[in-house]
């Protein structure tokens, strides 16, 4: 059986970058089927980054020619009439030539629509098109409709379906009256954890990164690590400073860092008219140790996203041991949320009132110790390999029944 596995994500992308990565780090480990996975990179940068790491790729050419068969595709009768005279994406006669069994996407890629007779896993991490659609990311370019018709073609014909959490399977039911029997449930694990263990091992002064970032050193620091997207909300943040701006509330300050969605020049307009620079740091995409940095210096996260459930911020503050404020109700989650503060994002005054919190240091200790011990629970390597050697050998299984193992 020869397995592939989809690495589409570039350096530059930030979160979805490692929402990739650390998947394909892990799947790589899984003893029984290590030699019989290649990771299908489409850019050199990502190629260099995987054999670093001991990973075994295979180069695909995604040039002018591939984009436009993609762009082709997305129209149903040219697709139809394509298909019908054996005029195939290259992504398929690429699968078809290097005998792929099956294929892992590790994210939800568009190239899964070009997987041919090819069997696949794939990954939804959320259906935020669905539930925010009023957000410019949702329907710029046809997103909305892109992404739409991605899970609609996908979904009754994957091999497995995997979500980062039991209520996005529930939205997948619900929403698209699919069965639940394909569709695993794995916990997101995030890499900045790794990042940090590797680094302390090399002896790396996170302090001193810390410190060169030039925070200030007598106010309270609250990191919000998310892309510049509308729906992640930084504009609830900047109305909460300006409240405490407005009420001499001195001692908190907020620091922003993520990949230019779009949004980057909206929220540094508005810090700059609000008169906002000595409460708020506006960073762009920061370098891997200067984010373990801010995790392991920072006192607390801030998350007021309206996208999830799970985000990655989630599970890096809980391991780092750091309060987190994230969005209330956005998780129906018992065990998840009495471990974080939820703060009302309609209404900054209510996280103006949550920071108190921050001074109540057993409370705060509680929290981030039950945090720490839930974050150990589900974010197991070894749950993750299981479950997707589960479904390796489910397939390897059926296989046989056309083929030799």
């Amino acid at each position: 059986m020869k397995i592939a596995v989809l690495f589409d994500g570039k350096p530059t992308s930030g979160g979805g970058f490692y929402l990739q990565l650390k998947p394909c780090l892990i799947i790589n480990e899984i003893k029984k089927y290590n030699s019989k996975i290649e990771f299908i990179v489409l850019n050199k940068e990502s190629e260099l980054l995987l054999r670093k790491k001991g990973l075994k790729t295979n180069f695909f050419n995604n040039n002018l020619f591939s984009k436009y068969f993609s762009k082709l595709y997305v129209i149903d009768y040219i697709k139809d009439l394509l298909q019908k005279v054996n005029i195939n994406h290259p992504f398929t006669s690429f699968l078809k030539k290097e005998k792929y069994d099956l294929i892992i996407f590790v994210g939800p890629s568009m190239f899964v629509k070009f997987c041919g007779q090819t069997s696949f896993i794939i990954n939804i991490w959320d259906l935020d098109h669905k539930k925010n659609s009023q957000f410019p990311e949702h329907h710029d370019n046809f997103t909305f409709e892109k992404r739409e018709n991605l899970i609609r073609e996908v979904i009754f014909k994957a091999f497995k379906i995997v979500v980062p959490h039991e209520q996005i399977k529930q939205d997948l039911i619900k929403f698209y009256f699919c069965s639940d029997k394909n569709i695993i449930v794995q916990t997101l694990i995030p890499m900045p954890p790794t990042i940090y263990k590797e680094g302390s091992k090399k002896g790396l002064n996170y302090k001193k990164i810390f410190q060169d970032l030039n925070l200030p050193k007598n106010k309270k620091i609250i990191f919000y690590p998310a892309a510049y997207w509308p729906h992640k909300n930084h504009k609830y943040i900047i109305d909460t400073a300006n409240i405490l701006l407005d009420r001499n509330i001195l001692n908190f300050y907020f620091v922003f860092s993520g990949t230019d969605k779009g949004n980057y020049g909206y929220i540094k307009k508005l810090v700059n008219l609000k008169k906002l620079n000595e409460f708020i740091k506006i960073l762009p995409l920061i370098s891997d140790d200067e984010l373990a940095s801010l995790y392991e210096n920072t006192d607390a996260v801030v998350m007021p996203t309206y996208g999830g459930p799970t985000n990655f911020p989630i599970y890096e503050s809980f391991f780092f041991k750091k309060p987190l404020f994230y969005t209330k109700n956005l998780l129906n989650d018992k065990e998840i949320s009495e471990n974080l503060i939820e703060i009302d994002t309609s209404d900054p005054e209510d996280f103006c009132k949550k920071l108190e919190i921050l001074l109540d240091k057993q409370h705060i200790s509680t929290i981030v110790k039950n945090a720490y011990d839930y974050f150990n629970k589900v974010c197991d390597e070894e749950i993750f390999k299981k479950n997707y050697k589960n479904m390796l050998d489910e397939f390897e299984y059926l296989i046989q029944r056309w083929k030799e193992k």
